[in-house]
């Protein structure tokens, strides 16, 4: 079996689902169950994503942002 990063696998998905959140459930789906194996930072992990699960802040530097801010920071 291949492993794939998780780029690869949203993007594959991706080009079948027809909404966002049909991509989220099969992408977790895949990888949770083990029909995909994740390379790289991300090989073995599981996706942790329950209707408990708020975004939490993320420390950059000293300053506490948001998750969509982090990332629109890091450019």
């Amino acid at each position: 079996m291949n492993s794939l990063t998780l780029l690869d696998v949203i993007n594959a998905v991706g080009e079948y689902a027809k909404t966002p959140d049909e991509l989220k459930a099969v992408v977790i789906h895949l990888v949770n169950s083990g029909k995909v194996k994740l390379a790289g930072d991300l090989a073995g992990c599981k996706i942790d994503f329950g209707p408990n699960t708020a975004p939490k802040p993320v420390v950059v530097g000293s300053q506490t942002v948001l998750p969509q801010q982090a990332l629109d920071q890091a450019g």
